[in-house]
This record gives structure tokens, sequence and C-alpha cells, in this order.
């Protein structure tokens, strides 16, 4: 057996040890900070004309909200799998069927439609990269239109979760009835 393979079972070895041990705290807390820490990259991004750049964050924050919307209503996390258009699917028709008044409450279906419209134009241009020159401009108007449904987005989300919560608060609220005094003889 060559040094190379050696080096290379070692190397798988010691990686799934390092998978199969169990996660601490921190580093769950971690995973829902990504989002706050995209959000300024993409914006430095988007300054320094990096609009390509800027496209990238954006479609990966619209993913990971999106991922934990879908966590809120089916209480289910959907995965590192589900991609940004399996999201938009997956959250279109919960819309559709109508079970989660919050959904169709605080995400219209345009949201979602322009969604799905943009993801299909910003995959267009990547793919249309490698034949043709893509103008700035067209980038820039790209990553402009990512920024404003993100923002549409992320306010839907802050309206869903307040009402989620309330609703959740309401569900679980037990009512103590007062303890009757009582009459002496």
């Amino acid at each position: 057996m060559s040094l190379y393979y050696k080096i290379a079972y070692i190397y798988i070895d010691f990686s799934f040890y390092q998978l199969s041990m169990p996660k601490k705290k921190k580093e769950l807390k971690k995973k829902y900070k990504v989002i706050k820490k995209l959000v300024p990259k993409a914006g430095f991004a988007l300054k320094n004309e990096f609009y390509l750049d800027a496209s990238w964050i954006l479609s990966s924050i619209l993913e990971s909200k999106l991922r934990r919307i879908l966590t809120l209503m089916i209480s289910e996390h959907p995965g590192l799998g589900y991609g940004l258009q399996q999201c938009l699917r997956r959250i279109k028709f919960l819309q559709l069927k109508g079970t989660y008044p919050l959904l169709i409450k605080h995400f219209e279906i345009r949201l979602i439609d322009e969604l799905r419209i943009w993801t299909n134009h910003r995959n267009n241009i990547y793919k249309s990269l490698t034949d043709t020159h893509v103008s700035k401009v067209r980038m820039k108007k790209m990553a402009l239109e990512g920024i404003i449904l993100y923002q549409e987005l992320n306010t839907g989300y802050k309206n869903l979760k307040k009402d989620w919560t309330k609703d959740l608060l309401k569900e679980t609220h037990i009512q103590v009835e007062p303890n009757e005094p009582e009459i002496p003889d």
C-alpha cells in the first residue's frame, strides 16, 4: 500500500470520527446566525460591484429563510437536500393546499412566483456565463431584484413568526381557575 493511500485512509477514517461526534450547543447556535453574517457580505459584494457573488449569497440567504419557514409550518426540518427550487415548490404547495392560514396571510403566491422567476433568471445567467458575455447591467439588475425579494420575504417571515408565536402561546395557555375560598361553618 502506497503512502498516498495510507494518508487517504487515515483522513477518511478521521473525518468519519468527526462527523459521528455529538455536536455542542455552541455549534447549533452558530447555525442560526448564518443569515446575519451573510447579509452584510451580500451588501459588501454589491457595493464593490461583485454582482455574481452577491446573487450567490442572496440565493443561499433566501434558501435558508425558506427552510426556516418550512420548519415552522410543518414542524420538520427539510434538510440540506432541499434547494431553493424545492423549498419554493413546497411552500407554494402548502399555500395552495390551504391548511396553513398564517402562510397564506403573510406570503402571497405572487411573492413565491416572483422568487421562482428570479431563481430561473439567475440560473439562465449562470448557464450563459460560459457561452457569452453577460453585461454588468444585467447582473446588477438581477442582484438588486434579489435584494428587493429578500426584503419582502424577510418582512413576511418576521410577521409570520410573530403571529406563529402568538398562536402557540394561545394554544398552550392553560386557564387556571381560582380556588374557591373555603366557607367557614
